[in-house]
C-alpha cells in the first residue's frame, strides 16, 4: 500500500530475453534488436536515473527469475497485487517473450497477489488457439492478453496485424465468454512494427466493445499516442478502461506528457483508468511514488483536467483495478500488513533503496 491507498499494477511481465529463448533460423541480429529497441524506448528514457533504478542495457535484457519478480514488485515496491500479462511472439521467442508457464509460476508462488492474463494469437492456428484459451481458463485465470501482430512481417517487411472489429477475430471473445472470461486486454497506441501502424489505433477495440457489453476491454497503453481516440472511446463504452502501461511510466521522468494524457484520460472516465507499469520494464516503485505526490498543474486544470485528490490516487492506483475484478479492497490491505512478503517489505524500508537487488546479484553489474 502507498498512503493507506492499495496498488494493483494492472501490468506485469515475466521478460525472458535470454540469449537460448531465440527462435531457431532469428538472426541474432534481429533478436537482440528488438531487445535493445524495447530497452531505449521502453526503460532507458524513463527509468529513474538516481538510487540504482536505471539498469544498463545487459543488466536489462539477460531474463528475470521468479524470485526476482517477486522481490521486485512485493518487497521492493508498494504494490499489493499484479496482473501478469503472458506475451507469445512465437516467431521471435522460443518460450514467448512473457512465458506462461512464468507466469503461473509467479502466480503459484504468491497466488493471492496475483491475476493472471493468458495470450492469445488470432494469427495462430484458430483449432490450437482455442485449446490453449480453454486450457488456461480451466488452470485458473482472470483474462486474456491479444496483441493486433505476433511478429511476422510481409513480403515488404510490414507488420502482419488485424483489427479487433474483424468478425473472425472477434470469435475469439465469444469463445472467451462461454469459457467465463469476461476481461480482455489489447496491446494498442505503442509500436508494434514496421510499416502501416492502423492496427496500432484504438479504434477497433470500440467496435468489439459495441458488440460484447457484457465483457470488459482494457486498452494498454492507453494515452500513449492516439490520445483523443482512447478517450473518446471511453465516453462512448462504458465497458472500456484506459490501462496505463507505459504512460504511468512516463510520470517519472515526462511528468508534463503524464499529467496531459492521463488527466485528459481521467476527465472522460475517473472509475476507468488503471495503473499499469509493465514492469520490469522499469521498475514500479518510482512511478507509484511519483503518482502519491503528483498535483495536476494549475494550467492544466483551468483547461478542465481533473485535480490529482486523494480520492482520484486510490482510485488510480488500486480501486478501479479492484471494482473491474470485483476485489475486496479491505482484505487486500489485511494480506498486505500480514502475509509472507510484509515482513520483508517492513525490513526493506529500513534502509536505502535497493531496487533488483536479486538480479544484480545474479548478473554481477554493479548499480549506476
Amino acid at each position: 500500500m502507498h498512503n493507506d491507498h492499495v496498488v494493483i499494477d494492472a501490468v506485469g511481465h515475466t521478460y525472458d530475453f535470454t540469449p537460448d529463448n531465440r527462435k531457431e533460423g532469428v538472426p541474432v541480429e534481429l533478436y537482440d534488436g528488438f531487445i535493445t529497441w524495447l530497452y531505449g524506448y521502453g526503460h532507458a528514457p524513463m527509468e529513474r536515473t538516481t538510487d540504482g533504478y536505471l539498469l544498463e542495457r545487459e543488466e536489462w535484457a539477460n531474463g528475470w527469475t521468479t524470485e526476482e519478480l517477486l522481490r521486485m514488485f512485493f518487497v521492493e515496491s508498494d504494490v499489493d497485487v499484479v496482473a501478469m500479462h503472458a506475451v507469445n511472439f512465437y516467431n521471435l521467442f522460443e518460450r514467448g517473450a512473457n512465458p506462461w508457464p512464468q507466469c503461473q509460476a509467479v502466480k503459484a508462488a504468491a497466488p493471492e497477489r496475483v491475476l493472471l492474463y493468458a495470450a492469445v494469437d488470432p494469427l495462430a492456428d484458430r483449432a490450437r488457439e482455442f485449446e490453449h484459451m480453454a486450457a488456461a481458463a480451466e488452470s485458473g485465470i482472470d483474462g486474456f492478453k491479444f496483441y493486433p501482430v505476433s511478429g511476422l512481417v510481409d513480403e515488404k517487411n510490414h507488420a502482419v496485424s488485424y483489427l479487433f472489429s474483424d468478425d473472425d477475430v472477434q470469435e475469439y471473445f465469444a469463445y472467451a465468454r462461454k469459457l467465463g472470461i469476461n476481461h480482455l486486454a489489447i496491446h494498442k497506441a505503442m509500436p508494434t512494427g514496421p510499416g502501416p501502424n492502423e492496427h496500432d489505433k484504438p479504434q477497433d477495440v470500440q467496435a468489439a466493445a459495441a458488440t460484447f457489453p457484457d465483457m470488459t476491454f482494457e486498452v494498454v497503453h492507453s494515452g500513449w499516442a492516439f490520445l483523443e481516440d482512447c478517450a473518446a472511446q471511453l465516453t462512448m463504452n462504458a465497458n472500456i478502461y484506459a490501462n496505463l502501461e507505459t504512460t504511468a511510466n512516463a510520470i517519472v521522468r515526462m511528468p508534463r506528457r503524464f499529467a496531459r494524457a492521463v488527466g485528459t484520460l481521467l476527465a472522460e472516465a475517473p472509475d476507468r483508468v488503471l495503473f499499469g507499469s509493465g514492469a520490469p520494464l522499469t521498475h514500479p516503485q518510482p512511478i507509484i511514488e511519483a503518482i502519491a505526490n503528483f498535483e495536476m498543474p494549475e494550467d492544466l486544470v483551468q483547461e478542465g483536467l481533473p485535480e490529482f485528490t486523494e480520492e482520484v490516487k486510490g482510485k488510480l492506483l488500486g480501486g478501479n483495478m479492484a471494482a473491474m475484478h470485483g476485489l475486496d479492497l479491505e482484505a487486500i490491505k489485511e494480506r498486505s500488513r500480514t502475509d509472507q512478503f510484509a515482513a520483508q517489505r517492513r525490513e526493506y524500508l529500513e534502509g536505502p533503496p535497493q531496487p533488483w537487488a536479486l538480479k544484480r546479484e545474479r548478473v554481477k553489474v554493479p548499480a549506476a
